[in-house]
């Protein structure tokens, strides 16, 4: 009886996970931009929400699927990776999803996030247990967004921003916020 109890869940979490996979290629689009900073420490692996005053209004949905190129998330070699987020020189940070008016750094890395999820059972970690995490409130030294008006930026087009980083072109297709 276990048995079959235990293959029906499997199928329904199969079926589930057919029916509900990510689909996240307009999040770029969705978002305020791509844009480039740099931060306080190294805040690269670890989780973000958007907090206004106090109160936390944003906790990203880290859908995840193991090893399809479509979600946020992905999980290969037992090692969770966030897809909108790339490491550039100069100890910038490439990011699809960045905003600084809001964002908050977690010392919770996806890793940790996903299994505090998963201990819960739950989509997303209540406020009280987000607060107690928080690492860093104004996490960003410096911040530019993309001038979409010039050009608009993909996270795909690393290679190009990392040129026009080297050639100190920043300026012309970045505006500084911070």
């Amino acid at each position: 009886m276990e048995a079959l109890i235990y293959n029906k869940s499997i199928l329904l979490l199969f079926g589930f996970m057919i029916c509900f996979s990510c689909d996240n290629s307009e999040v770029e689009n969705l978002g305020p931009g791509i844009s480039i900073y740099k931060t306080k420490g190294d805040y690269f692996n670890l989780t973000d929400i958007g907090m206004k005053g106090d109160n936390i209004y944003w906790i990203s949905s880290y859908r995840i699927d193991f090893g399809k190129p479509t979600c946020k998330l992905l999980v290969v070699d037992n090692d969770t990776i966030y897809r909108y987020r790339q490491r550039l020189q100069d100890g910038f940070v490439l990011d699809a999803e960045a905003d600084e008016r809001y964002d908050v750094f977690l010392s919770l890395s996806y890793k940790e996030y996903l299994k505090k999820e998963q201990t819960l059972n739950t989509n997303s970690l209540p406020d009280d247990t987000l607060k107690k995490y928080i690492l860093d409130k104004d996490p960003y030294t410096i911040f530019y967004r993309n001038k979409t008006e010039v050009k608009r930026f993909n996270i795909s087009d690393s290679l190009e921003i990392m040129e026009i980083i080297s050639t100190g072109q920043i300026d012309e297709y970045f505006e500084r916020k911070k």
